[in-house]
């Protein structure tokens, strides 16, 4: 493995540790409930817990990025709405009613 390789493992790593304690503290502060709402759901259709926090951790990365290139903050409306309507787009629904 090269260096550059090892280096991009290191930060993905980091990253996803840093997704998944955001993640983590919305959880325990209930803010916004529908986090934890999304994730048991999630695992109600089928999703693993790692699958479910992968889903919801690219919200977190998205709404970081829309901070991160200027916008007032954290849109909470934009990241609730999204958490409603996952897994799409990052995956397609495993399980509906109609199963």
């Amino acid at each position: 493995m090269s260096d550059r390789e090892i280096i991009k493992e290191e930060i993905n790593r980091r990253l996803k540790g840093a997704i998944n304690a955001v993640i983590n503290q919305q959880i325990a502060e209930n803010k916004p409930p529908e986090t934890i709402e999304t994730i048991e759901r999630l695992q109600t259709e089928g999703f693993s817990k790692e699958e479910a926090y992968t889903l919801v951790g690219h919200l977190v990365s998205l709404e970081v990025a829309e901070e991160l290139a200027g916008e007032q903050g954290i849109n909470m409306d934009r990241y609730i709405a999204a958490l409603e309507k996952l897994p799409e787009p990052f995956s397609k629904p495993r399980q509906t009613d109609e199963d």
